[in-house]
């Protein structure tokens, strides 16, 4: 049983040189990311997944042999569990390698999508500046035409007023003469005049008994109340 242990932790020391050595070169897609995943990192990427779980299966069958091995050293255990540290270690080395890479790639194909913009932008201006003249002329006769629609509708609105200015004026000149010919028929007929004036006479004198007759009507019902 303690042979088969060693032979086990053999191909698990083994395996470890491996991962760390594919670490390194993989490490290095890092610092020197293309935009687009190459054979060869795609190569380098899978043979370290596969490696790694390769030993994660050999470091399960040295706890298994560990399990069933009461008498087991413990050193031997110490050694299981600094394997399953390394095999951790390895593992987060392997995932953050490779996030890094793809913040990378990301980030370049950011830098590379924004250059395309701004170069169709430029090359859209390049193409405009033919037509840009015509654009401006065009839009200065539409402000033309506009203005001179705007000067049309205020001439309108200024000879509506003075028209009705000048119908007030003349509705203000037919009450004139109509007053003028009123007194002229009142000087005209002379008896007219004074018929007006007793007219107006009796009128006051019954608002007066009007008036008269409804404050007894209140103080009587008043007094009798």
């Amino acid at each position: 049983m303690s042979q088969n242990f060693v032979t086990v932790r053999s191909q698990a020391i083994s395996l470890e040189s491996q991962a760390e050595s594919l670490l390194s070169r993989y490490s290095t897609f890092a610092q020197t990311t293309s935009s687009e995943q190459t054979s060869q990192e795609k190569k380098l990427d899978k043979q370290l997944e596969e490696s790694l779980t390769q030993r994660q299966e050999v470091i399960d069958t040295l706890g298994r042999i560990s399990d069933e091995n009461p008498n087991i050293s413990a050193s031997k255990l110490s050694q299981l569990q600094r394997h399953r540290e390394v095999l951790k270690e390895h593992w987060q080395s392997f995932r953050n390698i490779r996030s890094s890479i793809q913040q990378e790639r990301n980030r370049l194909n950011l830098l590379f999508s924004v250059k395309s913009d701004i170069a169709q932008q430029n090359q859209r201006q390049s193409n405009g500046e033919a037509t840009a003249f015509d654009d401006d002329e065009e839009y200065y006769q539409n402000e033309s035409r506009r203005v001179d629609q705007t000067h049309n509708v205020m001439d309108r609105l200024i000879s509506q007023a003075w028209e009705t200015r000048d119908q007030f004026r003349s509705q203000s000149h037919i009450l004139q003469n109509s007053s003028n010919r009123i007194l002229q028929t009142l000087q005209r007929v002379p008896g007219l005049n004074h018929l007006i004036t007793r007219i107006g006479t009796r009128r006051r004198k019954n608002a007066l008994a009007m008036a008269v007759v409804i404050v007894i009507c209140v103080l009587l019902l008043f007094f009798s109340w």
